[in-house]
């Protein structure tokens, strides 16, 4: 076997979770940052990815010492319920954000392909992901495969766009020296973070290592792919900083999705530079589409005690459950205007349970002796965990004071 086939073989499952993660709402994030802050909050990016990386490496880990499934060794260990919590409110999370994924394709195509109605795409993904679950014989090795051509598309064109926006590489240097926030940056941080942290993908990579067939032997290959994925995540997420920043920074725009971004982007730079933004966009999103939903449908198949396996029928039931509520949803919004704050409250409801309890999972059993070995934590994984436990629970909190304003505008209304 060849050195770059011996390579190729220890990609994967990081990849697939970087593409999950880099979804509409990452990039509004990270391109809220470059907007508001310039290059100021470059190195907070740097501190998520870290988080980030610490948290599927656990994942990676987990899933190449475990013999089953991890939410079929929870059930045993501390009994079924707790494994059923994990896996609707994952799944609910996955359903919410799928909102999202449809929006972000839907926006992108639109200044793509002009004079098609937006609502169409939707339909369309939702078709080619549904195809897609339902007729893959190895639904891992195609979903890699897809991923990977996904994540190209991303990487050339958000790096291509730095060719219209430019590059300060002294305010890059400056921006990757902590400091403290000035005035609205610590929001902008947390979104940043919670976007880009997510303790949920992180766990799904025991699941990824364990469908990509790796076990305790193959441990280097998969912590390595758990680096090398949050690296990209963190590479491309930087550049649509860089790009926000060196376009939109101090010109006093405002955008509060996606829609809104490309079409600001668009104005500054020129069409062209819109239609290469707008292709990464649909790249994003897509990839998404069906990472995201199988996400859901993974966990909730196994946390009700199904075969959780992504070839079979219940994974992929569970999974076209979260494309379709996704999808309808998208279009009753575009449509009428009605089930986007619904669908984000579900989505934002379930973070509450699901990012907390999925990151205390894994910080635990990644520590436990009797299943790890000397595969459990080190040190500075464990600091590096608990800095990123906190930060859960301070966005757990924050959340829930935003789905109390959500709950009482509603109720007035």
């Amino acid at each position: 076997m060849s050195e770059k086939r011996r390579w190729y073989e220890r990609v994967g499952p990081g990849l697939i979770t970087a593409a999950v993660v880099l979804g509409p709402g990452s990039i509004v994030s990270s391109s809220r940052a470059g907007a508001d802050s310039g290059y100021g909050l470059v190195w907070m990016l740097a501190v998520s990815c870290l988080v980030m990386a610490v948290f599927t490496s656990m994942g990676a880990r987990i899933g190449c010492a475990l013999e089953e499934s991890f939410l079929q060794f929870l059930s045993k260990r501390w009994g079924r319920p707790i494994a059923v919590v994990t896996g609707f409110s994952a799944f609910f999370v996955a359903a919410g954000f799928q909102f999202g994924n449809n929006l972000g394709v839907a926006y992108a195509l639109e200044g793509i392909i002009p004079g098609v109605p937006a609502w169409i795409w939707p339909i369309v993904f939702t078709t080619l992901s549904l195809v897609f679950m339902l007729m893959a014989k190895n639904v891992y090795h195609l979903l890699e495969l897809v991923m990977r051509f996904f994540v190209g598309i991303m990487l050339v064109a958000f790096i291509g766009n730095l060719f219209f926006t430019g590059i300060s590489i002294p305010g890059l240097a400056t921006g990757l020296i902590p400091k403290k926030f000035g005035e609205g940056e610590f929001i902008i941080a947390a979104g940043m973070l919670g976007t880009t942290f997510s303790a949920v993908a992180a766990f799904y990579q025991a699941y990824l290592v364990q469908a990509k067939g790796w076990h305790k032997e193959n441990l280097r290959n998969a912590i390595q792919d758990a680096w090398i994925g949050i690296g990209i995540l963190g590479t491309m997420g930087l550049v649509i900083m860089i790009g926000a920043a060196q376009t939109l920074h101090e010109t006093g725009g405002d955008f509060k999705h996606i829609g809104q971004l490309a079409n600001q982007l668009k104005e500054v730079l020129g069409s062209s530079a819109g239609i290469v933004f707008g292709l990464g966009l649909c790249a994003a999103a897509f990839s998404s589409f069906i990472a995201n939903a199988l996400i859901g449908g993974t966990l909730l198949a196994d946390g009700l005690g199904l075969d959780p396996r992504m070839e079979k029928t219940p994974t992929r039931i569970c999974a076209g459950a979260a494309l379709l509520i996704g999808c309808g949803v998208a279009i009753a919004t575009m449509q009428a205007g009605v089930g986007g704050s619904q669908s984000v409250l579900i989505a934002q409801t379930s973070t509450i349970i699901a990012s907390p309890l999925c990151a205390l999972l894994l910080y635990y059993f990644a520590n436990n002796a009797a299943l790890m070995g000397d595969l459990k934590n080190k040190l500075m994984s464990n600091i590096i965990g608990a800095i990123g436990l906190l930060i859960l629970l301070g966005l757990a909190f924050r959340t829930i004071g935003k789905v109390w304003g959500t709950l009482s505008t509603m109720m007035a209304g």
